[in-house]
């Protein structure tokens, strides 16, 4: 009762180093990888934060990076 299962409505934020942050775009581009991935500035100074929808494309990256922070957000949809 008190677990929520997968919906289809979350954004995955990774938060990743700039260099971290770069590989993935790479490996997006190259690999032309059919999921939506959003880049942008986080508040937290020389960090990146990386947003996705797919969750496979999510937990690649959790292990390419395995120390990066993971927030899944609820979208209303």
């Amino acid at each position: 009762m008190g677990i929520k299962g997968y919906n289809g409505n979350e954004t995955y934020q990774l938060l990743l180093e700039r260099k971290e942050a770069a590989a993935i775009a790479d490996e997006w581009t190259e690999r032309n990888i059919q999921s939506d991935l959003r880049i942008r500035r986080a508040k937290t100074r020389g960090r990146i934060v990386v947003e996705t929808k797919d969750p496979v494309f999510a937990s690649y990256i959790v292990q390419w990076h395995p120390g990066c922070k993971v927030n899944i957000k609820e979208t209303d949809k």
